[in-house]
């Protein structure tokens, strides 16, 4: 009897402990963030915003075959895409091709005065601390306005981090402020030494919350005539699952 029960015990506590081990392990699943993918709409300008510079030429800006168009000729103007809500942003992923020439001087870095033209430069927008006060609304350009109307009524914006190709060898992994302000940061990923296809991504050591989109193709620097299409934009992004 005595060993029966020993087995009866033993057993019960094995059924226990495989049933205590499932329990926790669902509950950390069901606590556990989740990975999704979403894609950026590139067949309709419709929730796109297209701002222009003063003094320089606005890009055309269109869609061809589903794909978004960006015709660039001594022109730059920054195409601009706000989030419905705030994302927790894990990577993203851009397909896109390219023709005709980006000319930097030679001698020249590209990003500097004279030559800050860049074939695509994709903007994401994070959240963070800053906003304009009163003063700086009445005098800010009007792409910063437009920037801080991405953040949310009870926050506001912290940067636009570019992840960017780059013409030259020398500058691909390099990172850098902008000198003209320090709401941009660059990070140069993508060598394009000839026109044709290309994927710009990156996938983020820590989620970044983003607020929107900023496209940046630039040719007014140099002088240059390019057209850019992109095929395809991809966001990975962080949601927590609810028990």
């Amino acid at each position: 009897m005595f060993t029966d029960l020993t087995r009866s015990s033993s057993a019960l506590h094995f059924k226990w402990g495989n049933t205590m081990r499932r329990t926790i392990l669902i509950g950390l699943l069901s606590w556990s963030s989740m990975i999704t993918a979403q894609t950026v709409p590139v067949d309709d300008l419709e929730p796109w915003t297209v701002l222009s510079f003063n003094k320089i030429t606005a890009n055309n800006v269109s869609v061809v075959d589903g794909k978004l168009h960006i015709r660039v000729r001594s022109s730059a103007s920054p195409l601009i895409y706000h989030f419905a809500e705030p994302i927790s942003l894990t990577g993203i992923r851009v397909a896109a091709s390219w023709s005709g020439e980006l000319r930097i001087p030679v001698g020249a870095v590209q990003g500097e005065k004279g030559a800050d033209d860049f074939v695509l430069k994709l903007g994401i927008v994070e959240a963070g601390d800053r906003r304009l006060n009163w003063f700086q609304r009445r005098v800010a350009a009007d792409w910063i306005k437009q920037l801080f109307e991405l953040a949310p009524k009870t926050g506001g914006v912290e940067r636009i981090n570019f992840l960017s190709t780059t013409q030259q060898t020398a500058l691909l992994g390099s990172q850098r402020a902008h000198p003209l302000s320090e709401l941009l940061y660059e990070e140069r990923l993508v060598l394009l030494e000839d026109p044709g296809p290309f994927l710009l991504s990156k996938t983020f050591a820590k989620p970044v919350v983003a607020l929107g989109l900023w496209v940046s193709a630039d040719g007014d620097d140099t002088a240059s005539g390019f057209d850019l299409t992109i095929e395809s934009i991809t966001l990975q992004s962080e949601t927590a699952s609810s028990p």
